[in-house]
């Protein structure tokens, strides 16, 4: 009962430190550590700075560093304008077509960042305003790219997959092998969604004919070349056991600088300074995010919470599925509330042991919490893609990019309840590349 009053005590705790903007790693930390003094006194203060650390010494997580250094040297460079142009040429000509190009400009911008915030900074600065100057709705051309921009959560090289990988030992690799089939499918639905809307409602996206010859499309091809071909390196070492993951990134790191300083001729000073300060700061808010959420869980594993909810939900006569959603959604709602990379590595511990009781892939425990996930950075209060987007066109009002974004919940929705069933849509390829 005492055990069960502290837990409560520390939730409650992180709830109103997040509630009041306090930054993330120190509402975890805090209440963390509240926990562990309330459960076991100063006693179970004393191991947390090992603890800490030897977190943080996850062989896994030095390709986070790496991927956020190719992601931020790629945003420097002229690929993003040249990906834009790429999806416009083969893709504009469908209705909506300059939303359908932002999706397709994220879904491959996302396979060379990695991270959300660059792929809704990138292509929304190309892309929004162009959208609003050809008389597109601003809610219907922002939502586009806010819900888009998450594609990079979950197509490799995936930052949020590292994460999980750091937690739950599941290979890297085999993690961005599951995230491409679903990552892939959700661009699908969002540009199905885009194509319908813009052709039952064409006054939200009114049409254009640029004019696009067949040339015009195979230049485009020769433009984007050197950033298909870093994919394939990149992806291709891993999936073909050359290369780790982690190797892989430091791989994807030299081939970034290579392409923006041979191809774009980008490697400026202020460039090359811009790409330094971006990389310690994102890597910096990310590793000590990890540390704290570490000191949180350790509390949960003193009081044993994954194995007391693994029996409390294995006493239930409920279908597994049912349970499983019942706790998505949970997350989901929780994702309103704290970020995505923080929220992941809380959960994790506690839902991994209930899904693997019933049956299901680690593998695809970890995507499918990936897919949940992504609605947090779409989601206000702490939806960071939509302020991402609110600094891109400042001119907009915060409440019409969130109402652009709100549909595309229902597609990530409805993708989380698709796996549920069909697992397979995330354990498919990788048993393909296991092979």
């Amino acid at each position: 009962m005492l055990d069960a009053l502290a837990v409560i005590t520390a939730v409650l705790v992180l709830l109103v430190l997040v509630y009041l903007r306090t930054p993330i790693f120190v509402a975890l930390g805090t209440s963390g550590l509240l926990g562990l003094l309330l459960l076991e006194g100063w006693r179970g203060l004393e191991q947390i700075p090992i603890a800490f650390v030897s977190q943080l010494e996850s062989y896994s997580l030095v390709a986070a560093p790496m991927y956020i250094l190719m992601g931020e040297i790629l945003a420097v460079g002229g690929l993003g304008r040249a990906i834009f142009r790429f999806a416009h040429a083969w893709l504009g000509r469908l209705p909506g077509g300059l939303a359908v190009t932002a999706v397709g400009s994220s879904t491959v911008f996302g396979a060379l960042s990695g991270v959300s915030l660059s792929a809704v900074t990138v292509v929304g600065r190309m892309a929004v305003p162009e959208m609003l100057s050809r008389g597109y709705r601003p809610s219907f051309a922002t939502g586009a790219v806010v819900a888009s921009g998450a594609l990079a959560m979950l197509i490799p090289p995936s930052l949020m997959f590292i994460l999980y990988s750091s937690i739950s030992g599941v290979s890297i690799g085999a993690l961005f092998a599951g995230g491409i089939v679903p990552g892939l499918l959700l661009a699908a639905l969002m540009v199905v969604f885009v194509v319908i809307v813009a052709v039952v409602k064409p006054e939200l996206a009114p049409r254009a004919d640029d004019g696009i010859t067949w040339p015009d499309r195979w230049r485009t091809v020769r433009d984007v070349a050197p950033a298909l071909i870093l994919i394939a390196i990149v992806l291709g070492s891993i999936y073909t056991g050359l290369a780790t993951a982690t190797e892989a990134a430091g791989i994807g790191a030299l081939g970034a600088l290579l392409v923006v300083g041979v191809f774009d001729r980008a490697l400026t000073k202020e460039n090359l300074r811009k790409i330094l300060v971006g990389t310690t700061q994102i890597s910096g808010s990310l590793l000590i995010i990890v540390g704290a959420a570490f000191v949180f869980t350790q509390m949960l594993v003193v009081v044993r919470a994954a194995e007391a909810i693994t029996e409390f939900v294995g006493a239930m006569a409920v279908p597994d599925p049912v349970i499983v959603l019942g706790l998505l959604v949970i997350v989901m709602a929780l994702g309103c509330l704290i970020d995505a990379a923080s929220l992941l590595l809380v959960v994790t511990p506690i839902l991994l042991p209930i899904f693997e009781a019933m049956g299901y892939d680690p593998l695809w425990v970890g995507v499918i919490l990936v897919v949940t996930l992504e609605t947090a950075v779409i989601t206000p209060p702490v939806g960071l893609n939509l302020y991402a987007m609110k600094s891109v066109v400042p001119e907009l009002d915060i409440a019409a990019i969130i109402r652009g974004a709100l549909p595309y919940l229902a597609i990530e929705a409805g993708l989380v309840v698709l796996m549920v069933f069909v697992p397979e849509i995330a354990t498919w390829f990788p048993s393909l590349t296991a092979g």
